[in-house]
């Protein structure tokens, strides 16, 4: 937990004030968020703290858990909407996180680290809630990441079936960033051990709002009795896949199950189809993955949809061998 970092950890890392403006910088992050982050830490700093370098770390860290207040505030700083600062913004998180491109076609977050070891990797970004404020936090931060995506792709202000008229989801990286949106949640449900109901309950208590029960025919691959159900939140942006033991069904189960450990602290995931389980490829080939559409319909096609059909080369190769198999 962060209350556990003091200046007396024997695995304390403190970065100054100065290297830690220069990192932000380095990781892509833009002018308004650099400063966002500098006026943080001088309010902390101008506090009476016990231990005011443990303090300033603890920031760190908020701003490097992706979805936090503060990393939410620093995406969003000085925004103005148009499709061109949208595209701007979306460029920024993928540049931060380290997004890149392999050769099996799977976008890996090079940055990725896991926030047990944080104080080892402090230049590394995290996907963690650790309770339901995150958690609250987090689904408004994804929501403002949908919308941002939906404004890159709107096209002009011709209108159809009463929306605004939009280009298909054209980049593999836009459309791959989808399943780490929704990893830190899907994370959050395994680690709390929550049943569906306990869930959905959850759910209700932290965002006021019910959740919907779409369709879930792409998501019983394989499954005889059909009885894998689909959980989307009210605003149809984070969804789950539950089987009819209550177990997460996703593509997380599977990869995390071959992951490898870079030098610098860095996750990277096995693409290798012959490593992976049948039952393995299953949960990948039936998988959640995060709506950047906030409904059904023509600009759910477009932006969440079609992208994910084989062909069009957004999928990554082991997904798209996944499917093949069921």
């Amino acid at each position: 937990m962060m209350a556990s970092i003091r200046q007396d950890h024997p695995e304390f890392v403190f970065l100054t004030l100065e290297e830690q403006l220069t990192q932000l910088a380095k990781d892509g992050w833009h002018q308004g968020a650099v400063k966002l982050y500098q006026d943080a830490i001088m309010r902390v700093l101008e506090m009476d703290l016990m231990d005011p370098q443990a303090s300033q770390m603890r920031l760190w860290y908020d701003a490097h858990r992706v979805g936090s207040e503060l990393f939410h505030k620093m995406l969003v700083a000085e925004y103005r909407p148009s499709q061109r600062n949208a595209t701007e913004r979306i460029a920024v998180l993928e540049n931060v996180l380290g997004f890149q491109v392999d050769v099996d076609n799977f976008v890996q977050m090079t940055r990725l680290g896991f926030w047990s070891e944080r104080n080892h990797t402090p230049l590394l970004y995290y996907l963690h809630i650790d309770d339901t404020k995150h958690l609250r936090n987090y689904v408004n931060f994804a929501g403002d990441v949908a919308r941002l995506m939906y404004a890159k792709y709107q096209v002009r202000q011709e209108r159809f079936f009463g929306r605004p008229s939009m280009s298909m989801l054209s980049d593999v990286i836009d459309h791959q960033l989808r399943y780490y949106l929704g990893k830190p949640m899907i994370d959050f449900v395994r680690k709390q051990q929550l049943t569906k109901s306990n869930f959905i309950g959850l759910i209700h208590d932290v965002c006021g709002r019910r959740v919907r029960y779409p369709d879930a025919q792409y998501h019983n691959r394989g499954v005889a009795d059909a009885s894998n159900i689909k959980v989307v939140l009210h605003d149809y942006h984070l969804e789950f896949i539950f089987d009819k033991q209550d177990h997460l069904i996703s593509l997380w189960n599977a990869l995390e199950q071959h992951h490898q450990i870079e030098d610098d602290g860095s996750v990277r995931f096995n693409q290798d189809a012959t490593q992976y389980t049948l039952l393995e490829l299953q949960a990948i080939a039936n998988t959640e993955s995060f709506n950047y559409a906030n409904h059904g319909g023509k600009v759910h096609d477009l932006l969440d949809g079609e992208p994910a059909t084989r062909g069009r080369n957004f999928e990554p190769y082991l997904r798209d061998y996944a499917k093949r198999q069921f």
